[in-house]
């Protein structure tokens, strides 16, 4: 009698045991923590365009639609809905033809480390599935969100363009500035160079062939700054309309790569600066872009090859 008390009990223990692991539903949460400020971090969660970068089907191209108004991303077989909860959470439903589920990602400022963010996904789960095999959507979700850290961490991805620190190499330019009218850039932008270089072969300067420009614009009035690599200084007369600058030896810079019409190539700075904000940076100086294709004679629907360097320090 004893032995059937008991083993009922055991047989009551294990059934409401297995009861609980198949069909309750318990709340899981996982946490990564990213070099960034938080509102970096959670830029990349709270649109559907962003969302597309990384988020599980979506981040392997294919027809993708966006219903921006109802902040939603599909892709004909699986949805998700972005719903904001807070400046720094986000509900996302996500779905297929057979089901939904949902998942928050909430982010946190590190007040120990600073521009440490901690980010979490939380959703809920039976254990059995979570021993043994979660469901699709789940799978894609967490396999996403534990992807995140290579996607964040990619400038190209997340910015548009390879960017990465480098340190100065050529220190010696001889330089040139000119405001004209917009409408006259290209010749005098052509005219400056050529200056540049005549005068670098008539004084026998050593021109390398390095060329870098900046513009930039007043109203109907555009500045360019122009400048070619030397090997060579000289003194130069204070009226001359060109003069010898110097860049400091292994200063920091940040480089991006840029292959694209020239007229376009202001959004690559755009880039930069928002790539500095976001990683709290400092700079020190104007940017500049070094061509690498040949020339300096460039219409703005051209495609240009060029390296684009912030100086930070």
């Amino acid at each position: 009698m004893k032995r059937k008390i008991i083993t009922s009990i055991v047989l009551l223990l294990g059934s409401f045991f297995l009861f609980y692991v198949i069909f309750f539903q318990a709340e899981f949460k996982e946490t990564i923590h990213l070099p960034l400020p938080i509102l970096t971090v959670t830029e990349q969660f709270k649109n559907p365009e962003n969302l597309q970068k990384w988020f599980a089907p979506f981040d392997i191209g294919g027809s993708v639609s966006f219903d921006s108004s109802n902040k939603k991303i599909s892709n004909g077989e699986y949805q998700v809905q972005i719903k904001n909860q807070s400046l720094y959470s986000s509900l996302l439903i996500y779905s297929n033809s057979k089901k939904e589920k949902q998942f928050i990602i909430s982010a946190l400022p590190d007040t120990v480390k600073n521009s440490i963010t901690s980010l979490s996904i939380i959703y809920k789960s039976s254990y059995f599935k979570k021993w043994f095999g979660q469901d699709d959507l789940t799978k894609n979700a967490l396999s996403s969100f534990n992807n995140f850290r290579e996607y964040i961490e990619d400038s190209k991805r997340v910015y548009g363009y390879e960017i990465k620190p480098v340190k100065v190499v050529d220190t010696l330019f001889l330089f040139e500035r000119k405001t004209v009218q917009q409408v006259d850039k290209r010749q005098e932008m052509k005219s400056i160079f050529e200056n540049l270089i005549a005068y670098a072969a008539k004084n026998n300067l050593g021109y390398n062939g390095n060329r870098i420009f900046y513009s930039q614009k007043t109203g109907d009035n555009i500045t360019l700054f122009a400048s070619i690599g030397i090997s060579r200084e000289i003194e130069i007369p204070e009226n001359a309309a060109v003069e010898i600058k110097r860049m400091p030896f292994e200063k920091k810079l940040l480089e991006a790569t840029y292959q694209g019409a020239f007229g376009e190539s202001n959004k690559v700075f755009d880039a930069l600066e928002k790539f500095i904000n976001d990683h709290y940076l400092a700079t020190m100086g104007i940017p500049y872009q070094k061509f690498i294709s040949d020339g300096y004679d460039f219409a703005d629907d051209q495609v240009v090859q060029m390296k684009v360097y912030y100086p930070i320090l």
